[in-house]
């Protein structure tokens, strides 16, 4: 997870030991009252653990150290009363404040123990507390994302599954998608940070900005991400750069400069790369393949005809029209085989791409294809690829 802590990072590697010297005052007495409570947590008697577990819920964060010695030493019942603790004491603390219809990222006194970061510690430790602690995580993960989802709704961003295109490929996928249409404090979307197993991420228009990007690269599986119909300036690029990786990475009508390209360069791009009408010349282009040759790097001038065709056949068989589209107003019918295009022979929807993405939005391209045997040409001027309503 992105958000696990430098406490969290550290204890990995040490150990429980490490998460306690991390906590000096855990070696000293606990407050008056607190240490008989958590003392009473291994009590014989039911209504004694009971009254314990109450009182250490109302104690809140102060509690938090206490209850972390008593762990390194409890038996299993008062280990699962422990972290059960811990877990309502993180739950206890809001996400959000001020008034509800202008909500804002609350902000946490930097000196008070955190429960959250402590249960993640647990977490990636062995036996009964390890496995309760990861139980406790998974089980606030759950409430946060449901409140994240809810909250940056009510912003205008969009959260959940839609129909997301990556090179030329149309997918249903669970995607975050932040537009203009989004009004809430930008501070907001690091709640982002609870939205996991959501591995897409789509920015549009004057949304493309530095703290924008700040919140969106706070989710935990993010591997795909694309930025639309904007500008981009240099320290908003260097956010990228905070990740630890990006698989896909997509400028669709971005436009782009030397810059901005060196620092591309820079970002940690595992799979791919595409420049789809970022107004980059194809020996600038060629210039960063030399430089990245490990990377996919899809270079596209921006034209769209607006045709959706299967790539396995020997043919270029349209299967869908995009309404609106420069294909569409040609007369191109779902069925019709495409032959030929600026007259370049097409035998399958990779050649018609090839020759697509040497063109400009706005050029007009000549269409050969066949419909019921009988040969046609048509003219087609070309569009923007957008994305689907």
């Amino acid at each position: 997870m992105r958000f696990v802590s430098l406490i969290h990072q550290s204890t990995k590697i040490a150990g429980f030991g490490l998460l306690l010297a991390l906590f000096p005052t855990v070696q000293a007495a606990p407050p008056e009252g607190i240490a008989a409570q958590i003392e009473s947590l291994s009590s014989d008697s039911y209504l004694r653990r009971e009254n314990a577990t109450e009182a250490l819920l109302k104690a809140g964060p102060v509690a938090i150290e206490p209850l972390l010695q008593v762990l390194e030493r409890g038996d299993l019942e008062t280990t699962q009363r422990a972290i059960g603790i811990l877990q309502s004491i993180a739950m206890a603390r809001p996400i959000l404040e001020g008034e509800s219809d202008r909500p804002q990222l609350a902000q946490p006194d930097p000196n008070e123990p955190d429960a959250w970061e402590t249960l993640l510690t647990l977490s990636t430790m062995g036996g009964s507390r390890g496995e309760r602690a990861t139980m406790a995580v998974e089980e606030i993960t759950q409430v946060r994302r449901a409140q994240t989802i809810q909250t940056l709704s009510m912003q205008g961003a969009m959260i959940g599954v839609k129909e997301f295109v990556y090179n030329a490929t149309t997918n249903l996928q669970r995607i975050v998608e932040i537009t203009e249409g989004y009004t809430g404090d930008d501070s907001l979307l690091e709640l982002l940070r609870w939205i996991d197993k959501v591995e897409f991420a789509r920015i549009e228009g004057a949304a493309i900005r530095q703290s924008v990007l700040k919140g969106v690269i706070q989710m935990p599986d993010l591997k795909t991400l694309s930025l639309l119909y904007g500008e981009i300036d240099l320290e908003t690029m260097k956010v990228i750069g905070d990740l630890d990786s990006i698989d896909h990475l997509e400028f669709r009508y971005v436009p782009l400069n030397d810059e901005l390209i060196d620092a591309i360069a820079k970002l940690p791009i595992r799979i791919s790369l595409t420049l789809n009408g970022t107004d980059l010349s194809t020996e600038r282009v060629d210039a960063l393949r030399q430089a990245l040759p490990g990377l996919n790097i899809e270079f596209k001038r921006g034209g769209f005809l607006g045709v959706r065709c299967n790539d396995s056949f020997n043919e270029c068989i349209i299967q869908s029209v995009v309404e609106g589209s420069g294909a569409e107003v040609a007369g191109l019918l779902p069925s019709d085989v495409i032959i030929q295009a600026n007259g370049e022979p097409i035998r399958k929807f990779a050649d018609l791409q090839a020759v697509i993405n040497t063109r400009d939005p706005g050029q007009t391209i000549r269409i050969g294809y066949r419909r019921r045997n009988v040969e046609y040409e048509t003219d087609a001027k070309l569009g923007k690829l957008t994305e689907p309503n």
